[in-house]
């Protein structure tokens, strides 16, 4: 019980953390002799074993019973479009649901267009105002209202990412909104 636990990015390739399993008995081990030996005799099962030089962990299942499957009784695994799958989908694996997704997502618009609100009622102010200005003034006054209101144009297109950056901030600060925890699947970035 020495052995590091499994974590999720542990697994590798079409590897994944068995439904069901209770964690403390998922392992890292790096000791190929010894995790032979835990299999052949019966307290450990191999779930990922690297291949060659590739980088993957070892990771075992510990049987406390010692009832472990030995190693060429197990069935033969069918291909993965021929075999029926009746685990739970990608929950499992930490991934939202269609459901959860929605909800994030429309949460993400909804506080997107309060803090769009917030942050460029300011600003169209400020543009309207000297749009006016410029259309009533002359010479230096005039060049000065059109350097201000180019710069307030240029503020009003870098605010996009500001506004985004701020949902995103507010979404993940509120924790009583369970879907908040997916917001690192999605870019922050627009396109």
């Amino acid at each position: 019980m020495s052995l590091p636990l499994a974590r999720d990015d542990d697994f590798f390739g079409p590897n994944r953390r068995p439904v069901g399993i209770e964690p403390q008995h998922l392992r890292v081990i790096n000791d190929t002799a010894l995790r032979s030996r835990l299999i052949m005799a019966g307290i450990a099962e191999g779930l990922q074993s690297p291949k060659g030089p590739q980088r993957i962990k070892s990771i075992i299942r510990v049987y406390p019973a010692f009832d472990a499957p030995r190693p060429g009784n197990k069935p033969r695994p069918m291909r993965a479009a021929a075999a029926p799958s009746h685990e739970p989908a990608r929950a499992a694996f930490g991934l939202p649901s269609v459901e959860e997704l929605n909800a994030l997502l429309s949460r993400i618009l909804q506080t997107e267009r309060e803090v769009s609100h917030e942050l460029q009622g300011r600003l169209s102010g400020d543009i309207d105002r000297l749009k006016k200005q410029i259309g009533s003034v002359e010479g230096d006054d005039f060049e000065r209202a059109f350097r201000e209101l180019e710069a307030a144009m240029r503020q009003r297109r870098e605010l996009a990412g500001q506004i985004r950056e701020e949902a995103f901030r507010r979404i993940d600060a509120d924790g009583s909104f369970e879907p908040r925890r997916y917001l690192r699947l999605i870019s922050r970035e627009r396109s």
